[in-house]
């Protein structure tokens, strides 16, 4: 993704080889040292050329070996850890980081305190400008994000409970995101049972929009996608995605979910009925408008700005 969108805005883009080690077998584990230290060969010579004042890292296992090869070049490191939980990548950079800027503060408990700051997840400045609206309750209105390509599961899980929604919700709209391989199957279902109430999109451009109209967000548990959350104060009922080890997703959501601002449902058995069960319990206005507050109160300043300040203030 980063290949096609770097350019798009103008930068130069270069990639660098590296891969995952954490739960991967002795064969794909040799096969990934062997990428890594070709990746720090390449970052070292590159830097080199290049001559940077300092390094940002924003976390997984691609941002390794420029950062290590910063350290090893003595360049000042800067990282951007923007999960509750913390992968072996940011642990491991961390103990080299000048600053630590994280998303959540759930996160200090793997760094040295000194180095951190609380900054927020960096978000598009329209996220805190007049086009973030007033919250309301009582739009009676569902937006369903599964990502940008889409989250079968949810999709799945949607379509199925339709009926029952429509049922115990009059007059309830939504929007569905569904990805591109699912929007025709999606749409088409949606129009057989609730014409013209139920709009499906392939992806959504203009979330902020989106947001606004919304009463409550059935979505994955990504890092911005949560932030996002804090800051235009809407409630979600999060389906984290499921992975093993590091489930960043689920620390993410249970961290709102601790705060009465959200609700979780984990994929597994029984998966559809739990999810009705939450959006039974808290798709009323008295229920959504208490989640909405409490999701506000988890606001920060500008993240972007904090960590921008920071990295110019290093800079003179």
């Amino acid at each position: 993704m980063e290949s096609k969108f770097v350019p798009e805005k103008g930068f130069p883009f270069y990639s660098v080889s590296s891969g995952a080690i954490k739960n991967q077998s002795a064969l794909k584990i040799l096969s990934t040292l062997f990428q890594l230290f070709q990746g720090i060969l390449w970052s070292i010579r590159f830097l080199l050329k290049e001559k940077p004042q300092l390094t940002v890292g924003v976390g997984g296992y691609v941002s390794f070996p420029i950062c290590f090869a910063s350290f090893l070049l003595r360049i000042p490191i800067f990282l951007q850890e923007q999960n509750a939980s913390v992968g072996i990548s940011n642990r491991i950079l961390g103990k080299l980081a000048t600053r630590i800027f994280l998303g959540f503060e759930q996160a200090k408990s793997a760094f040295n305190p000194k180095k951190c700051v609380v900054s927020g997840n960096p978000l598009r400045e329209v996220f805190f400008g007049p086009e973030v609206k007033a919250y309301q309750p009582e739009k009676n209105h569902l937006l369903v994000l599964g990502g940008s390509q889409g989250a079968r599961a949810i999709n799945d899980a949607l379509m199925e409970l339709s009926g029952e929604i429509l049922k115990s919700f009059p007059g309830i709209t939504l929007t569905h995101q569904t990805g591109v391989s699912d929007e025709k199957k999606v749409a088409t279902f949606y129009q057989q049972i609730a014409p013209g109430r139920f709009q499906v999109k392939p992806f959504i451009s203009n979330m902020v929009e989106a947001y606004n109209e919304a009463s409550l967000v059935i979505c994955r548990s990504g890092a911005l996608t949560v932030s996002e959350l804090i800051q235009v104060g809407r409630p979600a009922l999060f389906i984290p995605y499921p992975r093993k080890g590091q489930n960043d997703q689920t620390a993410n959501a249970r961290f709102l979910e601790s705060s009465g601002a959200a609700r979780v449902v984990e994929q597994g058995p029984d998966f559809k009925a739990r999810l009705w069960e939450a959006l039974q319990a808290c798709f009323t206005p008295p229920v959504l408008k208490e989640m909405a507050l409490k999701t506000s109160r988890l606001r920060s300043p500008s993240g972007l700005a904090t960590i921008g300040d920071q990295i110019v203030n290093a800079l003179s």
